[in-house]
């Protein structure tokens, strides 16, 4: 049984014994998609993204011409092996400078996206906090992980979209 199921039922005596336990959900993903802040972080992020794909092709680009030039090379029968040989490294060398851009790449949009959306994501959670403090709620549940809400759960969704583009 996992623990948030345990924790539930660890506190339902408590909150039989308490009738004014309130509960409710939000949309997380809907309240950043809300926020303006949110949005041009994407937007950016996705460009950086684009240019490094582009890179990226232009040399994947670079290592198909090279190995098209080997190809030919290669059915001449009158071309040295160690020209050969030496064209087959350029191009495993391309090859392997083209993984660790990607790899780099990768690493440097994932520290991006870090820097740049978890400032926005703790504006959410204390907007989330203070609709909790302020309707005096119990539990606030993420609206992608209930199985079920009964009619006694709100969505304080529109609220805290409304405390982050204050």
């Amino acid at each position: 049984m996992s623990r948030f199921v345990l924790s539930i039922l660890l506190c339902v005596p408590f909150f039989a014994a308490s009738q004014t336990a309130k509960f409710a959900v939000v949309d997380e993903n809907a309240v950043l998609e809300s926020m303006s802040d949110y949005v041009f972080v994407q937007r950016q992020l996705f460009e950086t993204s684009q240019k490094y794909h582009q890179e990226y092709d232009k040399m994947s680009a670079d290592i198909d011409k090279k190995f098209e030039d080997y190809q030919t090379l290669n059915q001449e029968l009158s071309a040295p092996q160690t020209i050969k040989e030496r064209r087959i490294q350029e191009i495993q060398n391309l090859q392997k400078k083209a993984q660790q851009f990607l790899a780099t790449a990768e690493a440097d949009l994932l520290r991006q996206e870090t820097q740049l959306v978890d400032p926005i994501k703790e504006r959410v959670r204390e907007a989330i906090r203070q609709a909790g403090l302020e309707g005096s709620y119990t539990f606030i549940f993420p609206a992608s992980q209930p199985l079920f809400t009964g009619i006694e759960v709100e969505d304080i969704t529109d609220l805290v979209k409304e405390k982050v583009n204050r």
